[in-house]
């Protein structure tokens, strides 16, 4: 997190560690916070739509015996292409955005759009403390308040020259259900049958939220949804060459 804010002031940026709103994890560890930074286009900057692009820093732990060629945490460049945790989920796609502005400003071109970041250090962890800074960052003068579009830089390539353009996820909803039970074991060989489990209980209740299928089984659940239609089909995928131009 230190180390991408100074990056960020070398290249002209406003940057700020917010302290994580949650402060610690259930365990009582602290928790990283979560940088936000801004660059402005030199020319029309009010006249001009502002983009806020998401990334998290943090990664999944690794270890060279979990199949690694080189040390995951050391960079390594083969055949052209580069090895290490975090090089697509998700440090290198969050330093590319730091590395396009890097080059409008050596060739001494204007942004067309103001850029806002907003980097996390939790992401591969629920995202501790982030619907708190989001709520507190989106009020009236606030960080988030005049960003006009959300770009996630989280995702895939369906091959070395197919970038995928993601315009829609599907998002998270939590839910917790608990059924109680007897305080103590009772032998199954005097009292099974004959007293409720909680266990078959709960298996139940959640066999009737979905079926085989896959289907969602909630009333109303689906109401609000709007139908796929066939240009916006998974299988509809459309495939281009990418060449990069700078």
């Amino acid at each position: 997190m230190e180390w991408t804010k100074t990056y960020i002031e070398k290249l002209g940026g406003w940057a700020y560690l917010m302290p994580n709103p949650k402060q610690k994890d259930d365990s009582g560890h602290d928790l990283p916070p979560i940088l936000l930074a801004e660059f402005k286009a030199a020319d029309n900057a009010s006249e001009k739509k502002t983009v806020c692009c998401y990334a998290h820093l943090d990664v999944q732990p690794a270890a060279k015996e979990d199949g690694w060629d080189s040390d995951p945490f050391v960079l390594t460049e083969k055949d052209e292409k580069l090895f290490g945790r975090g090089s697509t989920d998700d440090k290198g796609p969050a330093l590319s955005w730091l590395w396009v502005i890097e080059a409008h400003r050596k060739l001494n071109i204007d942004l067309p759009v103001n850029i806002k970041l907003m980097f996390e250090g939790m992401e591969e962890s629920g995202s501790d403390g982030m619907d708190e800074a989001i709520h507190m960052l989106s009020k009236e003068d606030k960080f988030l308040f005049d960003v006009d579009f959300f770009c996630i830089s989280d995702n895939y390539w369906l091959g070395a020259k197919t970038p995928c353009l993601t315009y829609g996820l599907r998002g998270l909803a939590y839910f917790s259900v608990s059924v109680k039970c007897c305080e103590q074991d009772l032998h199954s060989g005097v009292l099974g049958g004959t007293v409720h489990e909680s266990m078959t209980d709960l298996v139940q209740l959640m066999s009737s939220l979905i079926d085989s299928q896959g289907k969602i089984l909630v009333p109303g659940i689906m109401d609000d949804v709007a139908p796929v239609t066939p240009g916006k089909s998974a299988l509809d995928v459309l495939s281009y060459e990418f060449v990069p131009s700078i």
